[in-house]
């Protein structure tokens, strides 16, 4: 089962780099349904902390993958 950080990068890599909260909320709802809610924490969550990211994600370092571009918009940086 997907979580909700790799459905995020699954957007990213099908939709292109610059997204904003909402392009990328409403195309992983269309792929599987609404399984999951908020989109701007774990987004903001998934910058890696070198590049301005949250001290306190508790997402996995592989997946900390996107840089914050202005608020409500990120890109996708990959490692």
């Amino acid at each position: 089962m997907k979580t909700q950080a790799e459905a995020v990068l699954e957007a990213f890599k099908a939709l292109g780099n610059e997204r904003s909260i909402a392009e990328i909320s409403e195309w992983v709802t269309k792929q599987y349904g609404e399984k999951w809610k908020d989109f701007g924490t774990i987004m903001a969550d998934m910058v890696p902390r070198e590049f301005g990211g949250n001290n306190s994600s508790t997402v996995p370092t592989r997946y900390r993958q996107l840089g914050r571009v202005k608020p409500g918009v990120y890109r996708l940086i990959g490692k």
